[in-house]
């Protein structure tokens, strides 16, 4: 199910911050260039791409390279977050001045329970 998200990209940073903001913040995990925010029921409030420019660089929009100037230009952002056994599916939605929409997802990792080998 698709979710508006609001948006704040710091261009002099180049770091693009996704949030819900009906829900806050209680935990983060940092997986390279990506902080991902929990809240209380371990769902997704916040996601941050550091680098952002860098994340996007060899994604093609109609012609367009994502650079820091069109990232500047996002006007809207909706997020599909899908929880899978062993994964979450991130798909970002994300609308330009341009009237380009880019959707890209993300999978990023989740441990739900601790690994056999590590467990004695």
């Amino acid at each position: 199910m698709l979710r508006k998200f609001n948006f704040d990209y710091d261009f002099e940073n180049d770091s693009l911050f996704l949030f819900d903001p009906k829900s806050k913040s209680k935990a983060s995990i940092e997986l390279d260039d990506f902080i991902i925010d929990f809240n209380s029921h371990k769902e997704v409030s916040g996601i941050e791409l550091l680098n952002a420019s860098s994340f996007f660089k060899g994604v093609d929009l109609e012609g367009k390279t994502i650079d820091k100037q069109m990232l500047k230009g996002i006007q809207d952002c909706k997020i599909e977050i899908t929880p899978k056994s062993n994964f979450i599916m991130i798909k970002f939605l994300l609308l330009f001045k341009s009237k380009k929409l880019l959707t890209t997802p993300v999978f990023i990792p989740t441990i739900n329970e601790p690994s056999p080998a590590v467990a004695y």
